[in-house]
């Protein structure tokens, strides 16, 4: 199967076509070749600029089914099977990466776009707008239900559904810009949209560079929209970043979980980056232990390149796991990030700290670890001025750090 792969350059709002992917839907193997007008480009950047730099033939892969990183990154995950199956009146085990490859979508992460044709046209972005949110959440529960969808309400969805994750979300456009909108959901034990908006405002108050985030009502229930910072508006399109998550700058498979730990991230990063993005990532790792952030995943951790500069993206997708009080005292990360493995404790952050940039343990402790101590002291009555009830605060007082 052959797929057809475009960029949104720097500066542009419509596509040129970067090369050609070849899928093996028997195998799962799947290799891409660069156009060779496109490479001849002054302004070309690499659809992937660590499995697929510029000027390089690339060798096939089965990573992740046979997805190349960034190319994984661009589809969405399970709300967006979810949606994409709604549609077609079918299971969501029954849609393939290639089907969500293909189906049109102006909305997706990042600033690639795939066809099956080098001549199709631009993919419709037609987002829904805030005042339509109370439907659409409405429609939400029906999804997750397997409940019947009115068409006009999947087709909002369709275009707002290709961020990652499980949760209900859908993209709208709000105040000039592109928001993600995330939901309620039927399994939540608590309001977490308010939950998710307090535990991202108290990132950016660690001094964590995080996206901007809003909490808002639509008839009874909170959502939280969260800025996307790989889209910014011109006149009536949308120019687009250049995104991978760090799964794909590892080129990790989502199943080597023994793989994955922050400090194999950092030394990485050091080829490509400032020791102040070390840091940067080092504060992350520490504010999951003290919030309990234990869904750290490595494609929940992102970067934006162009074609000579890399940065960690602004944090997104910061929460708490609930615990259970009384259950279990100790967590685990999604990543190993110290001598200890996995084990949340600042004491084996501090273990790796020197593979981040800080020059010892001390210096780590002091100019990190113990300013966000500091803060998180307060960490209730921060919740509570961001909307969190006193019941849910309640329930996560065996959850939140201990100072």
């Amino acid at each position: 199967m052959e797929i057809y792969v475009f960029v949104y350059l720097p500066g542009e709002t419509i596509a040129v076509p970067a090369g050609l992917f070849n899928y093996n839907t028997d195998d799962k193997t799947g290799h891409f070749l660069y156009g060779r007008k496109y490479e001849q480009r002054p302004n070309a950047v690499p659809v992937d600029p660590v499995s697929l730099p510029l000027h390089k033939e690339a060798l096939p892969t089965t990573i992740n089914e046979g997805l190349y990183g960034v190319l994984r990154d661009s589809i969405p995950d399970y709300w967006g099977r979810m949606v994409f199956a709604a549609k077609r009146d079918i299971y969501p085990e029954q849609v393939s990466n290639i089907d969500l490859m293909l189906d049109s979508n102006g909305a997706r992460i990042g600033n690639l776009d795939f066809r099956s044709s080098p001549d199709d046209p631009e993919p419709q972005l037609d987002l829904p707008h805030f005042s339509t949110l109370a439907n659409i959440i409405n429609a939400a529960v029906k999804i997750e239900n397997n409940e019947k969808v009115s068409k006009e309400i999947l087709d909002l969805y369709a275009q707002g559904s290709s961020m990652g994750g499980a949760r209900p979300k859908c993209s709208v456009e709000h105040d000039e810009a592109m928001w993600l909108v995330k939901f309620p959901s039927k399994n939540d034990k608590a309001n977490m949209p308010a939950i998710e908006y307090a535990s991202m405002k108290l990132a950016k108050l660690c001094g964590i560079k995080s996206a901007e985030v809003l909490l808002q009502k639509v008839g009874t229930k909170d959502v939280l929209m969260v800025r996307r910072f790989d889209r910014q508006k011109r006149g009536n399109n949308w120019l687009r970043n250049g995104f991978m998550s760090a799964l794909s700058f590892m080129q990790w498979d989502e199943r080597d979980r023994d793989l994955w730990s922050y400090y194999s991230l950092a030394e990485q990063m050091r080829t490509y980056m400032s020791v102040e993005e070390l840091k940067e990532l080092y504060r992350r790792m520490v504010f999951n232990i003290l919030i309990n952030n234990t869904d750290d995943h490595p494609r929940n951790h992102g970067f934006l390149f162009d074609r000579d500069s890399y940065s960690l993206s602004p944090a997104y997708d910061i929460l708490p796991e609930i615990k259970t009080a009384g259950v279990s005292t100790t967590s685990r990360l999604a990543m190993a990030l110290g001598e200890a493995g996995r084990e949340a404790t600042i004491e084996n952050a501090l273990s790796s700290c020197r593979l981040f940039g800080w020059k010892s343990r001390e210096q780590a402790m002091e100019e990190c670890v113990r300013p966000m101590q500091q803060i998180f002291k307060d960490w209730s009555e921060f919740f509570e001025s961001c909307g969190v009830s006193g019941e849910d605060i309640k329930m996560l007082e065996s959850t939140i750090y201990k100072t």
